[in-house]
């Protein structure tokens, strides 16, 4: 609340109050109204003070309605910004002055009813001065005793009541519903200086994405801009979740060089403009996507007259750029079936929200029985999937492993592979055949049918069995004989299958992404989009059909082509059809060409020469802190390659703190990735700036091969650890970027990892030396946490023989969640720049593991595992402790012989499941095909069943616990790969 100070005095920056404001008013460039203060050394006293704000009052006042009457005109939602204040450089320096003398004479709160609009503004010019740490010690540090006197719940009501009386932006997205007061403040900025360079880079990158139409509609571009952030910082993508400022700052942007934009005020576009051109490379950027929008704006399509009655037929579904590629291969043994894996960063664009389950969900592929996709595969381009039978149309042919049913449910709607009973596939090379999708066939070509048991290529002439290496389908080469008689074509017809021979529709010129040969094209966005049609007779004209528009074609006359050029095809899947009519206007031929627009995307992950060097992450967009997970980096190139790999790690701000670089063979994978890793984190120069750098990059290159490379930040964090190395001690401190109070902080040692200790929150805790784990979670109003662990000494870590100590649990499912929950906290927490930490929680995890399974599987299985490291055969005498009952010794005799072949998680799952199946059957859970992978889950890694549906993860928990042996034998499945591969435990089985 604000106070009063009764007598004082003030020297401002000097204004001079004159009797009426609009004597002070001028214009600047391109029509924008300023005040034009007059300079003069002078004392205020406080009621001057307050008619200099009061005349500032007014002119906003004026200034913002009129700016709010041209931005409704424009319809949609076209929002008003503080930062659109139009004053000059002196001018907004007077309000800024002002404003401050007022807080640090303690204004009480009722003159900002009457004076308001100078301190939003000034917020407003706080928060475009934002890089993304701290709001409130930045404002303070520039406004005098605003600790004393400020109020931020006021900030907010005067911004919620500029957007009421003036049509101003509503923060929207998840950095409004974390952050309530300051998400006002920097929406009003527009466009926040650390914010500035990735807008320029993403236009850039879009740039051949754009079309009239999303220039028209800034909320559409926005749309379309947040879909591909996902490749940024994960500050950025928090930006862009609010589409709506997104788009109406980029519509703006794009706005051609010296124009007006009806988005933006001129004064205030320009202030961003010359904000981007101060970095050479933004300039670049920004003055190419500006080039290609005037290019857009200047050739847009133009429809002609829609179809008859405003209504068209209803349209197939069309093939789209989220559906597989079906891939036949000879490798001399017979053909082989593979899958190319769909495109789902387009179903990103249309669909943003699932991409955080896309990056971090292992997934399955119907028909490829073998194979577990890694965390984020389907977020990034990947390499064709074999497959082990052939896929079943009616079963999703994508889902996610433990993934949201309604993610699920879209990725079976929108990743299709075509129905049966027969699919057809174009031979293109030797050994190689690609689907055909519209099963047209021309004569003289040779193709593959793949076909179930329901089709018989009997009556198909020029039809020959091969030999096809995959279940559940046949495949037959079919040859086309150069001149089809009546009856071939009537027999390929009744099998299912399509013949063209009047009309050829096809792409020409520069050569398409993607073209089947026959019926289906894709074009990325901004591509020239040229076409030919061809007729076996010549038309004298004829209608064309696109995008639910009819267009009438003038054929030329005496030729048999005609070419046409599709400019400005929006985003999507469409489909082109074509009549052709004779001179008595009859039908001579009609043929259709299906059309798939994708969003021209920038590969970080494989770029350069060849793209000879590829860089994969676990998950797809990984944090800063787990990217030194095991299994987190593949990197794939020639086989023994010796390439370059740098880190920098880099300020909030974008400068870089500090470099590393080593010199590594490839292939780079699961094997040696944490070998690697852990020599990165353990370099001087990594350690002394990890923990202060907000973001960092990978690079990989070998000159004349290729270079990929990678960025990973901090992640969304309201809350978040900073280490404070000192000499002798560390300190950990907080940056609560929040708007609420009560945050509390917790301390969990290494030693009793399970049991918190409360500590004062303002207060930076000093960092045991054996290390630990840090929370800290947000006040009534925000659910929001974060844990971080703490580095450790190396002396300490290495004295430390007894393990952590686990307090024991109720042996309920209650019970057992507190446990879950604990290992996942500890799983799930940041890492410094220090190894020991990492071994430290390696030693916390496998503890809070062994007292679930003791709990569960009992004293007997809990000795057996103490002893364990002493038993003359571990193998043995685990197998010995699951039980004295024949029959279920049997099954851990069973499992003990067949672990040499469970070398991969998928083996695990199935060989697991095929010993123990008969025996879940008996205990009723024969009807849960997830059982098995649950249970070696919760007994290798329990803390990832946290995220299980609750109430199957419940129920299955329950059955564990009235059926022990589940879990003794899930738990000698885990233990025993571990003993036979003689390695830690890191991997996992979901």
């Amino acid at each position: 609340m604000w106070t009063t100070l009764e007598d004082w005095s003030v020297s401002t920056a000097g204004v001079k109050i004159v009797s009426d404001p609009r004597h002070t008013l001028g214009y600047g460039s391109v029509g924008d109204p300023q005040i034009s203060w007059m300079k003069e050394e002078a004392r205020v006293e406080p009621a001057n003070l307050l008619d200099v704000l009061s005349q500032l009052q007014s002119h906003l006042d004026v200034h913002f309605r009129d700016l709010h009457l041209r931005r409704a005109s424009l319809g949609g939602n076209s929002p008003v910004f503080a930062l659109e204040h139009g004053l000059s450089d002196s001018d907004l320096e007077s309000l800024k002055a002002c404003v401050r003398d007022a807080v640090s004479r303690g204004f009480r709160r009722h003159y900002w009813s009457r004076t308001w609009l100078p301190f939003i503004v000034y917020a407003a010019e706080v928060g475009y001065e934002y890089v993304g740490n701290d709001y409130w010690p930045r404002f303070e540090e520039v406004t005098p005793r605003w600790e004393a006197h400020g109020d931020r719940n006021c900030i907010r009501e005067l911004f919620r009541r500029f957007a009421t009386e003036y049509g101003g932006a509503v923060p929207q997205g998840a950095f409004a519903e974390n952050f309530t007061i300051i998400a006002w403040p920097i929406t009003h900025a527009v466009l926040p200086v650390y914010l500035q360079r990735y807008l320029a880079q993403l236009l850039y990158e879009f740039r051949m994405g754009l079309t009239t139409r999303l220039l028209q509609h800034p909320e559409e571009l926005g749309k379309q801009l947040a879909a591909r952030a996902w490749n940024y910082t994960e500050r950025f993508r928090i930006f862009c979740t609010n589409i709506s400022l997104l788009g109406h700052v980029a519509a703006a942007l794009l706005s051609g060089e010296g124009e007006e934009s009806p988005y933006l005020l001129h004064s205030t576009l320009m202030r961003l403009v010359d904000g981007l051109e101060q970095e050479r490379e933004a300039k670049l950027w920004l003055q190419g996507a500006r080039a290609a929008a005037t290019l857009v704006r200047a050739r847009g399509f133009q429809p002609g007259r829609p179809c008859s009655g405003g209504v068209c037929e209803p349209q197939d579904r069309l093939p789209i750029p989220t559906d597989p590629h079906l891939i036949l291969r000879n490798t001399g043994q017979g053909w082989h079936a593979y899958a190319q894996l769909p495109d789902l960063s387009n179903l990103n664009r249309r669909l943003p929200h699932v991409y955080e389950e896309l990056a971090r969900r292992q997934a399955r592929l119907e028909g490829a029985d073998d194979t577990i996709l890694a965390r984020g595969r389907l977020a990034t381009q990947s390499p064709p999937v074999r497959l082990t039978r052939w896929p079943n149309p009616d079963r999703p042919f994508v889902q996610l492993q433990d993934g949201k049913q309604d993610v699920n449910n879209l990725l079976r709607d929108q990743v299709e592979i075509t129905r049966g009973p027969i699919w057809l596939f174009k031979q293109r090379s030797p050994g190689l055949a690609t689907e055909v999708k519209g099963r047209l066939v021309h004569p003289g070509d040779t193709y593959y049918l793949v076909h179930d048991r329901t089709w018989h290529p009997t009556t198909v002439p020029g039809v020959r069995s091969v030999r096809f290496d995959i279940a559940d389908a046949t495949v037959v080469r079919l040859t086309v004989p150069e001149r089809l008689t009546d009856e071939d074509s009537a027999a390929l017809v009744a099998a299912g299958l399509s013949v063209r021979a009047d009309i050829a529709i096809r792409p020409v010129g520069i050569a398409a992404s993607s073209w089947d040969g026959e019926g289906s094209v894709e074009w990325l966005a901004g591509e020239p989009g040229l076409i030919g049609i061809r007729a076996e007779q010549i038309p004298t004209g004829g209608t064309l059909t696109l995008a639910g528009e009819r267009y009438n074609l003038d054929w030329p006359e005496g030729d048999r082509e005609l070419f046409l050029s599709l400019d400005d095809l929006p985003l999507g899947e469409h489909e082109l059809r074509v009549s052709l009519t004779g001179g008595q206007h009859q039908t001579l031929a009609e043929g259709s060409l299906m059309i798939a627009i994708r969003d021209p995307e920038t590969d970080s992950y494989a770029s350069g020469v060849g793209e000879g060097i590829r860089l994969l992450t676990s998950p797809a967009r990984p944090t800063m802190s787990e990217l030194w997970e095991p299994a987190a980096v593949t990197i794939v190139g020639p086989e023994g390659m010796k390439v370059d790999l740098v880190v920098s790690l880099h300020s909030e701000t974008g400068a870089r703190l500090g470099r590393v670089s080593r010199t590594v063979a490839l292939p780079v994978n699961e094997s040696n990735w944490t070998r690697i890793a852990d020599d990165l984190r353990g370099d001087r120069t990594f350690k002394a700036h990890f923990d202060l750098a907000e973001s960092l990059e990978v690079s990989v290159s070998r000159a004349g091969v290729g270079f990929a490379s990678l960025r990973a930040d901090r992640g969304f964090q309201p809350l978040r650890w900073q280490i404070l190395r000192g000499r002798n001690h560390s300190r950990a401190h907080l940056i609560d970027r929040t708007d609420v109070d009560g945050t509390r902080v917790q301390l969990f040692r290494v030693e009793k990892p399970m049991k918190p200790e409360d500590l004062d929150p303002s207060i930076d805790p000093l960092v045991p030396d054996t290390g630990g784990l840090l929370l800290a979670r947000c006040g009534a109003g925000l659910d929001v946490a974060t844990t971080a662990l703490l580095p450790a000494q190396p002396s300490s870590v290495l004295a430390a023989r007894r393990a952590p100590e686990v307090q024991s649990t109720a042996r309920t499912v209650a019970g057992l969640l507190q446990l879950i929950d604990g290992h996942q906290m500890w799983a799930d927490a940041d890492l410094p720049g220090d190894v020991f930490a990492q071994h430290q929680r390696n030693r916390v995890l496998e503890a809070v593991t062994l007292a679930l399974v003791s709990i569960v599987g009992g004293g007997r299985w809990a000795a057996a595992e103490r002893s364990l490291a002493g038993a003359h055969d571990r193998l043995r005498h685990l197998r010995d402790a699951v039980s004295d009952n024949m029959d279920q010794w049997r099954v851990a005799d069973a499992i003990c012989k067949q672990l040499w072949e469970w070398k991969s998680p998928v083996a695990m799952i199935t060989g697991f499941t095929n010993v123990v199946g008969p025996t879940l059957r008996r205990r009723g859970l024969g009807e849960h095909q997830s059982a098995p992978r649950f249970l070696l889950t919760l007994a290798d890694r329990p803390g990832e069943v946290k995220h299980w549906p609750a109430s199957e993860r419940d129920l299955l928990i329950q059955k564990a616990l009235n059926a022990p042996v589940l879990l003794r034998l899930a738990r000698l499945a885990v233990l025993g790969v571990r003993i036979l591969d003689d390695a830690d435990d890191e991997g996992g089985w979901s």
